[in-house]
């Protein structure tokens, strides 16, 4: 918890910035919407990465209840999202217009009735080939998943599980190649690593 990124905290896993790495290299995203900001620090190194990789003209988004206002850097985007219902804060017409790839990550707020807003979300605006981040699933193998009514793990269960509202089934699967880079799901968003099919 007291690793930061170019002096702001930035509580992420190494092992977790290893994974996010490979997967910023493999699909090279344009755009990263990152629901929860902190300090702005995973904003930062998202943005770094993907110049480093010679993304031209990606952009971070990165939006929490309590946007980062102390921070203006050319790539990011700080602003104000509720997770609780992230359509109000964020037209999906508007984020379709935005370029693809998308990488989505929701480390905003562990408690399962967001999660669910959250991958409701973005089961509207991804498309084949984008990726999507849960963190802090970790949560569940502590056995706090009562203490967050659940938690990501029984939400995204269900998620996956398909939804009778939908004509289709899942349209997102767990890529267990990133899951599974260090050993089996061995990162603290275990199985939280999804690919939209």
């Amino acid at each position: 918890m007291s690793y930061s990124y170019r002096g702001r905290p930035m509580w992420k896993c190494p092992m977790d910035t290893a994974i996010y790495a490979d997967i910023l290299w493999e699909i090279r995203p344009k755009t990263v919407i990152e629901f929860g900001s902190n300090r702005g620090a995973s904003a930062l190194w998202l943005a770094d990465q993907l110049t480093t990789f010679g993304v031209a003209n990606a952009h971070v988004w990165s939006l929490d209840i309590n946007p980062v206002t102390d921070l203006a850097d050319p790539g990011r985007t700080f602003g104000f999202c509720e997770v609780a219902n992230p359509a109000a804060s964020l037209g999906p017409e508007d984020l379709q217009a935005l370029p693809k790839r998308l990488l989505m990550i929701d480390d905003a707020s562990p408690l399962g009735r967001h999660v669910l807003a959250v991958l409701q979300f973005i089961d509207l605006i991804t498309d084949p080939g984008d990726y999507v981040i849960i963190e802090d699933d970790i949560l569940n193998q502590l056995g706090w998943e009562e203490e967050y009514q659940g938690g990501p793990l029984e939400v995204l269960r269900v998620f996956l599980a398909g939804d009778t509202a939908r004509e289709a089934g899942p349209r997102c699967q767990i890529y267990h190649a990133c899951c599974d880079i260090f050993g089996r799901n061995v990162t603290l968003n275990p199985e939280r690593y999804l690919r939209r099919l």
